[in-house]
């Protein structure tokens, strides 16, 4: 719509966080090194959507023939994807909970959960998504659910930008929907 559009390119969405993979909290950042202009020295990346980044103690290992074996077979799950997968760090609940109530003093209420993997492993994505509805987030937005890709970079892109928007759109449909007979339920 025109006012989401708006909102991004005036950079007007809601405040956001994202939620990450320890170690991964600059992959965002960084993105996927693709330089259009490669011998540019001036190089102006968007300003990121999120104002915080959480980044999580929690670690899946993508299986292949060459490393299954490696791994105790009693603790090799399947992915949606139908890959062997290796959860070498467990959630942990404390852990989120403690960096989610960072992220709400700051008054942020909108998150963005982009985990290694979760594509095909989405548990530990929808742990965080109980918890943050449990602690009153208002959006929460799962790399799983909006764009479950294998890419962690275009996937964590896709799910910024819908944290960062849908609550914008959302007052907005409100809005409109005031204007009309009974809210247009």
């Amino acid at each position: 719509t025109t006012v989401a559009t708006n909102a991004l390119l005036e950079r007007k969405g809601e405040r956001i966080a994202l939620i990450t993979t320890k170690g991964f909290g600059d992959v965002q950042q960084i993105g996927n090194q693709s330089r259009p202009k490669i011998f540019d020295l001036q190089i102006k990346k968007p300003d990121l959507l999120f104002e915080m980044v959480a980044e999580i103690s929690e670690r899946v290992i993508l299986l292949n023939e060459t490393n299954v074996n490696e791994y105790p077979s009693e603790k090799i799950v399947m992915g949606k994807s139908h890959e062997p997968l290796y959860v070498e760090t467990a959630l942990d609940e404390d852990e989120v909970r403690q960096q989610l109530q960072k992220i709400q003093q700051e008054g942020i209420t909108s998150i963005a959960v982009v985990f290694l993997h979760s594509y095909t492993f989405t548990k530990h994505e929808e742990i965080v998504k109980d918890i943050a509805i449990s602690m009153g987030f208002t959006q929460i937005s799962l790399s799983s659910e909006i764009s479950p890709m294998i890419r962690m970079v275009p996937r964590g892109g896709t799910t910024c930008v819908d944290a960062y928007l849908t609550p914008v759109i959302r007052r907005y449909l409100q809005s409109f929907c005031k204007g009309f007979d009974d809210n247009l339920s």
